[in-house]
């Protein structure tokens, strides 16, 4: 896939911020060439009712004269006071100021303005008072006058601004704007490269890296990049990439180890074989000798295929648990006698602490499995002499608790963490037996993690280990259901023998 210049995320990060500014300053420009009227006209009327406010308070005080003058001088604003005749008590035009004040603070605009009738209209308004809009068409403006009676007085107050804002303010704010405009892209389009350049640099570096580990070299680090979110994905890409190590390293071991342990049997059937075509064949006892070693062997290929596609089946999901309550004490009493041959000749002496009648809620057949695999590891790795393997079965409320102890040499502390990998080579002291197919701690695993049980191991070197799991208990109202089931089926089972009886 070509790498298109306008696809890279520093030209899409600098293409985003450039449009982020560009907006800001289009609606900055609408807002002032559209709405500045309207806004600037909003403004200035609501000024000018605050100065009819302060225009009453300052008539009502007696001495109003000066106070008017200067709130018209201020405001820009043409100020009148009329009496209820419609005669002028007042005008802020006829300030005694000087002709060059007057001329720039008050339009003459406002002094031809035609207020007879303003204050008959004033009385006869519903709330006494009026406000409007003025167009001067020889000016080219618009007013607005404002009027009301004081209250508690025979004098009602006008007042007259223009709404429409300085020509010249205008350009000046326009001209500003286009500067600040080009100045301010230009700022903002030097900034979004810095900082595209910034946050895309360390994702090409780990796109590049990533590409690395895609064939195989498992020796790259993701360096981080001072950010958050970058420095939480190299972390996880760094661990992935330990992960991916080790599994590589143990998906190698593990077609060494099949293929040693196929290879060995294979060779010893193939061996004995050729052996009884051409030595034994007619000596009954070698013949017998030979037959054995090819059936065990044989015997340990089985193991080991069935072992994998177990395991198979269980880590693809093929394989489900079905739960039911059992008798656990029994299924624990009857998995040691099954090993009484193997660990009579093994010099092993098994210890069994477990109640009777402990009933359990999983897999039984999963669960014999993992006894199976757990107390033949025991044996294995029970030590030279003394050997000694301890099944302690202990209870609580909901959980049923096993451990199988034995006195071998013990787990290194980082072998621990691995041993439940498929093939894992563990130290000296923990390698796997000539018996076993390699597989079983791994399949002791997954069918534990099925039932959502705890398990795990503890060892000291040199004095041995325990292997442990948990699993449900079943309450009593499930072990009357069982029995009902039981009944039933036992009841179904004499009704059929008796009708073959009959038959």
């Amino acid at each position: 896939m070509k790498n298109n210049g306008t696809n890279t995320l520093a030209f899409k990060l600098w293409t985003y911020f450039v449009a982020f500014a560009i907006s800001l300053f289009v609606i900055l420009w609408f807002m002032q060439v559209i709405f500045l009227q309207s806004y600037y006209s909003s403004m200035k009327k609501g000024e000018v009712i605050k100065l009819a406010t302060d225009v009453e308070i300052a008539y009502k005080t007696g001495n109003f004269t000066d106070l008017i003058d200067s709130i018209a001088y201020r405001n820009s604003s043409s100020i009148f006071i009329f009496d209820t005749n419609g005669d002028v008590i007042y005008t802020s035009n006829q300030a005694n100021i000087s002709d060059t004040e007057k001329i720039s603070t008050i339009p003459e605009r406002h002094i031809a303005i035609d207020t007879s009738g303003i204050v008959d209209r004033i009385i006869s308004s519903p709330n006494q008072k009026i406000s409007y809009n003025l167009k001067v068409e020889k000016l080219k403006t618009e007013l607005f006058v404002y009027g009301k009676k004081i209250p508690d007085s025979d004098a009602c107050l006008v007042i007259i601004a223009s709404i429409d804002p300085i020509d010249a303010t205008i350009t000046v704010v326009q001209s500003q704007l286009v500067y600040i405009t080009i100045i301010a892209l230009a700022v903002a389009s030097i900034i979004s490269v810095f900082l595209s350049r910034r946050l895309s640099r360390p994702i090409s570096k780990m796109n590049a890296t990533a590409k690395m580990l895609a064939v195989g070299n498992y020796d790259v680090t993701f360096d981080k990049a001072g950010y958050q979110e970058m420095d939480d994905l190299a972390d996880t890409l760094n661990y992935t990439t330990s992960e991916l190590a080790r599994t590589d390293k143990v998906k190698r071991e593990l077609i060494a180890n099949v293929s040693h342990d196929l290879r060995t049997p294979l060779t010893m059937i193939k061996a004995y074989s050729e052996m009884i075509r051409d030595l034994s064949g007619d000596n009954k006892e070698k013949r017998e000798e030979h037959l054995k070693v090819i059936i065990d062997e044989t015997d340990r290929l089985t193991r080991l295929v069935n072992d994998m596609m177990d395991l198979s089946k269980i880590e693809s999901g093929v394989l489900d648990v079905v739960k039911g309550v059992f008798d656990f004490s029994e299924v624990v009493k009857s998995m040691t006698n099954n090993f009484k041959a193997i660990y009579e000749e093994e010099n092993c002496k098994i210890i069994l602490e477990c109640a009777d009648e402990i009933y359990a809620n999983a897999d039984r057949t999963k669960i014999e499995q993992v006894l199976y695999n757990l107390i033949g590891n025991a044996i294995n790795h029970s030590g030279n002499t003394n050997k000694e393997i301890k099944i302690k079965v202990t209870t609580t409320l909901k959980r049923i608790k096993v451990q199988v102890i034995d006195n071998g040499e013990g787990i290194s502390k980082e072998d621990l963490t691995h041993i439940w990998d498929r093939y894992y080579k563990a130290s000296k002291s923990f390698k796997r037996s000539s018996s076993g197919s390699g597989l079983g701690l791994s399949i002791v695993k997954n069918i534990l993690t099925k039932h959502k049980s705890d398990f795990g191991v503890y060892s000291t070197i040199g004095k041995g280990s325990t292997f442990w799991f948990d699993i449900e208990k079943a309450s009593k109202k499930d072990i009357k259901i069982n029995d009902v089931i039981d009944e039933k089926e036992a009841k179904n089972k004499n009704k059929n023998k008796q009708k073959e009886q009959k038959k």
